[in-house]
């Protein structure tokens, strides 16, 4: 789920249209801001990845790893973030970044078949997520 700072960043889409709409008709600039409103709640629910952990399995939004192929998991918070997702950053690495969402998690992979080092994703409570990865 998005952040709050994310949702009051666009609530001037709603506004810009409506702007844009209102030489033509008054009509048509409220229902383009209150379309875009909707929109963009619907889109940022739908397009947030929900991060899962079972027994079984770990899922990022659609993707899914069985957890006996997870190893350690670390969280990366502050400066790290941006060397871990740059510099450090390997491309063989399954990544999930979202926008405003400043930590990372780290979860190795241990599978022997896949060519995938590690997952890094990007979680708001990395510490939690860490620790129920560590503790299985």
């Amino acid at each position: 789920m998005p952040s709050l700072g994310f949702y009051a960043a666009t609530l001037f889409i709603p506004v810009a249209l409506f702007l844009i709409a209102l030489p033509f008709s008054e009509l048509i600039g409220l229902l383009a801001g209150a379309f875009s409103i909707l929109a963009v709640f619907a889109l940022s629910w739908t397009l947030s990845p929900m991060i899962t952990l079972t027994a079984d399995f770990l899922s990022v939004g659609k993707v899914k790893i069985e957890t006996s192929f997870i190893g350690r998991a670390t969280e990366i918070r502050g400066s790290e973030v941006f060397i871990e997702r740059g510099q450090l950053l390997d491309t063989r690495a399954f990544t999930r970044f979202q926008v405003g969402v400043k930590q990372l998690v780290k979860i190795e992979i241990v599978d022997q078949q896949d060519p995938t080092p590690y997952w890094l994703i990007a979680s708001r409570n990395p510490e939690v997520l860490a620790g129920l990865i560590n503790k299985r």
